[in-house]
């Protein structure tokens, strides 16, 4: 098991931290996208690095005629950012025992209080992760998940559900085709 990493302050990009997403997956999963600076985030990519490198290492160590294939990695670099994406399966059934299980992100406000359940994280928000670069060994490769901790939402993004078409009202025109 690696140890917790913190992510530097990002902005979040398609977020489901309140509420696990269903489209893909039955067993739901939380999951947010987190835009840092590159400068800021070169000790992490690092440290990732390192884990991926740890899981090469085992697998060449057991079959050093192996070709070893490396899977994608959880982040992408775009000039002078970068982009993490942080998971976290919300329910399943634990291999060691059989017993299922839940979970879900420790989300908490600037201050480190108790994020409120009533509240959704949207887009743009500002936060801070705390996570745990899992590597692994599969059939597509070697790779490494972030999986999610602890969520700290430093500047919330929030908007409602209902209509965002504020003042435009329906006109009464005819369509020019």
């Amino acid at each position: 098991m690696s140890k917790v990493l913190t992510s530097p302050k990002g902005k979040a990009i398609f977020p489901h931290l309140t509420e696990p997403d269903i489209k893909y997956k039955v067993e739901g999963e939380y999951h947010v996208k987190l835009e840092c600076k590159k400068a800021e985030s070169e000790a992490l990519i690092q440290a990732i690095g390192n884990q991926v490198a740890l899981q090469v290492k085992a697998q060449h160590d057991l079959d050093p005629k192996k070709e070893v294939v490396k899977a994608p990695l959880p982040y992408e670099v775009i000039d002078d950012t970068v982009i993490f994406n942080f998971k976290l399966r919300a329910s399943g059934k634990r291999k060691s025992d059989g017993k299922e299980f839940t979970q879900k992100p420790d989300l908490r406000s600037a201050d480190m209080m108790k994020f409120p359940e009533d509240k959704q994280i949207w887009a743009d928000s500002i936060l801070r992760i705390t996570f745990e670069p899992y590597a692994w060994n599969m059939p597509i490769g070697i790779g490494c998940t972030l999986r999610l901790k602890t969520v700290q939402v430093i500047d919330l993004v929030t908007g409602s559900a209902e209509s965002n078409l504020g003042d435009l009202k329906p006109e009464n025109t005819e369509a020019p085709f």
